[in-house]
């Protein structure tokens, strides 16, 4: 009996003990840019752009119209000017901004997801994971239903959601680990 009555007390102090359930890192939460509040980085995808099934295949579409793309790579400096205009337009996403640009524009940047030769979907999705990572806390909404998303972005890497296809192999995205923060 007393050996019983210890295994319980101990339940009992391992289970008040216990951390919080944690945050589940898995697939990126659908909501988390209506609960970021944040503008548009582009504004408005072409229509022609719009025809294509495949993302990179849409997204290169996209930076050729914008004129981002010299031949096959990413005119970095072009794409850095429409971030600064998008920082003097939208103030509160400075340090958001002030990352991507480091992180996403600097150094040759690793392929993001599935794709492995589409530069403009690496940078479309380094930039997006930026905004979602570094966002101030004043940016996310206070519903309820954001309070999961915004975890997630504490916690967990962004990923492209092809990376989760049962043909893709557990590791093969770039975009999966978890980049250093800075405070």
């Amino acid at each position: 009996m007393f050996k019983f009555c210890v295994f319980l007390a101990f339940c009992v102090a391992a289970s008040y003990g216990a951390p919080g359930g944690g945050t589940y890192c898995g697939e990126t939460p659908s909501v988390i840019y209506q609960c970021l509040n944040s503008p548009k980085v582009i504004s408005a995808v072409p229509a022609k752009c719009a025809k294509y099934d495949d993302e990179c295949e849409r997204l290169t579409c996209v930076f050729r119209e914008s004129k981002w793309v010299d031949g096959t790579a990413v005119d970095k400096a072009k794409v850095l000017a429409h971030l600064d205009q998008y920082e003097r337009d939208h103030a509160e996403w400075g340090p958001a901004v002030q990352f991507a640009k480091t992180a996403c524009l600097g150094p040759e940047l690793k392929a993001q997801g599935v794709f492995l030769n589409c530069p403009a979907y690496d940078v479309t999705h380094c930039i997006l994971s930026s905004f979602i990572k570094h966002a101030t806390p004043t940016q996310w909404s206070s519903s309820a239903s954001c309070s999961y998303p915004h975890a997630y972005a504490a916690a967990c890497p962004v990923c492209p959601s092809d990376c989760f296809s049962p043909q893709v192999p557990y590791g093969s995205c770039n975009a999966c680990y978890l980049q250093p923060r800075t405070p």
